[in-house]
């Protein structure tokens, strides 16, 4: 899995200048509304052109709600490929949770995200949809694009619609666990992961 690499210095300033546009959007947001706010006056309060504007984001909602495109890293393959001896709920469970942070960026408030989301419907969806792309890209990147699915590590399974079922299960999971905890991704997500799929483990004992 081949990943572009940039120098420490512009890592850092790509970094600061994706933060400032976020504040500006957010800031402006909780002012004013997503619908009278623009992408014009986004850029102008933190000092970039339109144009820069969109070699960050996509949207100017995903500018308010501080997201980035899903990434699976070498990192989170490594952590699935070392927790063999984990059920293979909880290992993917564990995949979809660090896709899904993936797309947390940097300097993101998750209290006033969450309090935008709540007061804005179309914001609520594009966070709702952006965990759906998550769940895509595990399913692409690691079922449909390999032979076998998973690449084959261990104790997964290969048959491609038991694999697809269990990532969609994996996201049920991670879906109750955010629910419960929306700060989850950031405090012991392992024991929050488990308690989700303890949840599941009683309702479908007694619903299947």
């Amino acid at each position: 899995m081949q990943t572009e690499t940039v120098s420490p210095l512009v890592a850092e300033r790509q970094r600061q200048t994706w933060t400032a546009i976020h504040h500006a959007a957010s800031a402006a947001t909780r002012e004013h509304g997503p619908d009278e706010v623009t992408v014009a006056q986004i850029a102008a309060a933190a000092g970039i052109s339109p144009r820069t504007f969109f070699n960050y984001f996509d949207s100017k909602e995903d500018a308010i709600v501080g997201v980035r495109a899903p990434r699976i890293t070498e990192d989170a393959v490594q952590m699935l490929r070392d927790s063999r001896d984990e059920p293979a709920l909880l290992r993917v469970s564990k995949l979809v949770t660090e896709v899904a942070a993936s797309t947390i960026g940097p300097g993101v408030d998750l209290v006033q995200r969450r309090a935008l989301a709540a007061s804005h419907p179309r914001l609520r969806a594009r966070l709702s949809q952006v965990f759906t792309d998550s769940r895509k890209l595990v399913i692409a990147r690691m079922i449909e694009d390999t032979e076998p699915p998973w690449l084959g590590i261990e104790g997964l399974p290969t048959d491609p619609i038991e694999a697809h079922a269990l990532v969609l299960l994996a996201g049920a999971v991670v879906t109750l666990t955010w629910t419960g905890d929306p700060d989850f991704f950031h405090t012991d997500r392992d024991a929050a992961l488990i308690c989700a799929i303890t949840i599941f483990r009683k309702v479908t004992s007694t619903a299947l």
